[in-house]
C-alpha cells in the first residue's frame, strides 16, 4: 500500500477540518455528550484506572466535560503536554482540575510539565486519540506534527480509541509504516471496531 504523499495528506486535512469547522458549536456539544455516553458504556473504560485525554481545541470532539466525568468517577485523567516544540515529544501528565490547564504551545492547552505528575505510557489504561479524518481500518490524520503516533508507538492497540464526529470518517486512508490505528472509533452515532487490513 503506498504512503499518502504529503500533498494528498495536506488537501484531506483540509478538507475535512473544513467540514468539522462548519458544525456549529452547539452541535458540537450535543454530539460530545452522546459520544461521552458511548465512552462509559465501554468495558475497557468501566476497567480503566488511568485514562488519557487529549484537552480540546478548535472543532475537535469537545473533551472537557468528559474530562470532569471521568476525575468525578475516581479515575485518574493523564493529558498530553510538549515542553519544546522542536524535539517532537510529547509527555502524558496527571491532571486532577482542568483550571489548571492554560493555552500553550499551538494554542493548545495543557498544564505545567511537572516530573512528578509524569505518567508513563504503559501505565495508560485507556487513550482517547484526536484526529481530523478517521478510516474503517482506525487509522487517521492529524495536524500533521506526529507527536502522537510517536508517543503511541509501543502502546497496545486495543487501548486506543478514536472520537470524532460521524462527518469525520472516510473509507480508507492509505497508511504508512508510522501511522499507528486505534481499535474503536467513537462518533455520535455509533460505536466502530475497526476492521484490520
Amino acid at each position: 500500500m503506498k504512503d499518502l504523499t504529503e500533498s494528498e495528506k495536506s488537501k484531506l486535512r483540509y478538507d475535512y477540518l473544513t467540514i468539522r469547522d462548519r458544525l456549529e458549536p452547539a452541535l458540537r456539544s450535543a454530539y460530545s455528550r452522546v459520544i461521552l455516553s458511548r465512552i462509559k458504556k465501554l468495558e475497557s473504560y468501566q476497567n480503566a484506572k488511568v485514562v488519557m485525554f487529549y484537552l480540546s481545541y478548535g472543532s475537535e470532539v469537545v473533551t472537557d466535560t468528559m474530562i470532569n466525568e471521568v476525575l468525578s468517577d475516581g479515575k485518574d485523567v493523564v493529558v498530553p503536554v510538549i515542553q519544546n516544540p522542536g524535539d517532537g515529544i510529547m509527555t502524558a501528565i496527571r491532571i486532577t482540575h482542568l483550571e489548571d490547564c492554560y493555552e500553550a504551545v499551538y494554542g493548545i492547552r495543557q498544564p505545567e510539565f511537572n516530573e512528578n505528575e509524569i505518567v508513563d505510557k504503559q501505565d495508560v489504561d485507556l487513550i482517547f486519540v484526536p484526529g481530523i479524518v478517521f478510516d474503517s481500518y482506525g487509522y487517521r490524520i492529524g495536524y500533521g506534527k506526529g507527536y502522537y503516533d510517536r508517543w503511541l508507538a509501543g502502546t497496545d492497540i486495543s487501548k486506543r480509541v478514536g472520537l470524532a464526529y460521524e462527518v469525520q470518517l472516510i473509507d480508507k486512508i492509505p497508511s504508512g509504516k508510522y501511522d499507528l490505528p486505534v481499535s474503536i472509533v467513537l462518533t455520535e452515532k455509533r460505536l466502530i471496531e475497526v476492521t484490520r487490513n
